[in-house]
C-alpha cells in the first residue's frame, strides 16, 4: 500500500471516529467511546503494527493480532451495553460501535507514523 494512502486513511479514521463520537455525545450527553477499552485496543493494534511480519509470521505478531481481536470484541460489546443503558436507538448504537471500532485503529497508525517520522527524522539529521 502506498504510504500516502495509509496516511490519508489513518487521518480519516481518526476524524470520522471523533465525529461519530461527538455526534453521539451531543445527543446523549455522554461519549460513545469506552476510553479504558480504547486504550487497550490502541495498545494491541500498536503492538501488532510494530510486529508486522517480514518473510514469515512471528508468534509475537499472532499474539498482538489475537489480542487486538479480543480487545475489539470486548470494546464493541461494552460500547453496545453502554448505548443500551442510555436507551439509544439502533442507529445510534451502530454509530457508537463504529466510533469505538475505527478510532483506535486510526489513532494507532497516526501515532506510530508520527513517532517514526520524529525518530527517523531526528536520527537521519544527526
Amino acid at each position: 500500500m502506498d504510504g500516502s494512502i495509509l496516511i490519508v486513511a489513518a487521518f480519516l479514521c481518526c476524524a470520522f471516529g471523533f465525529l461519530l463520537n461527538s455526534m453521539y455525545a451531543k445527543k446523549y450527553g455522554d461519549p460513545a467511546i469506552q476510553w479504558k477499552l480504547f486504550a487497550l485496543q490502541f495498545i494491541c493494534v500498536g503492538g501488532a503494527l510494530m510486529q508486522l511480519p517480514g518473510d514469515e509470521m512471528s508468534l509475537r505478531f499472532l499474539f498482538w493480532i489475537i489480542a487486538s481481536v479480543i480487545s475489539c470484541a470486548a470494546a464493541l460489546w461494552m460500547c453496545r451495553q453502554h448505548a443500551k443503558s442510555q436507551h439509544a436507538g439502533l442507529g445510534d448504537t451502530v454509530v457508537a460501535m463504529a466510533a469505538q471500532a475505527i478510532l483506535p485503529v486510526g489513532a494507532a497508525v497516526v501515532i506510530l507514523m508520527a513517532a517514526g517520522m520524529i525518530a527517523f527524522g531526528f536520527l537521519w539529521n544527526h
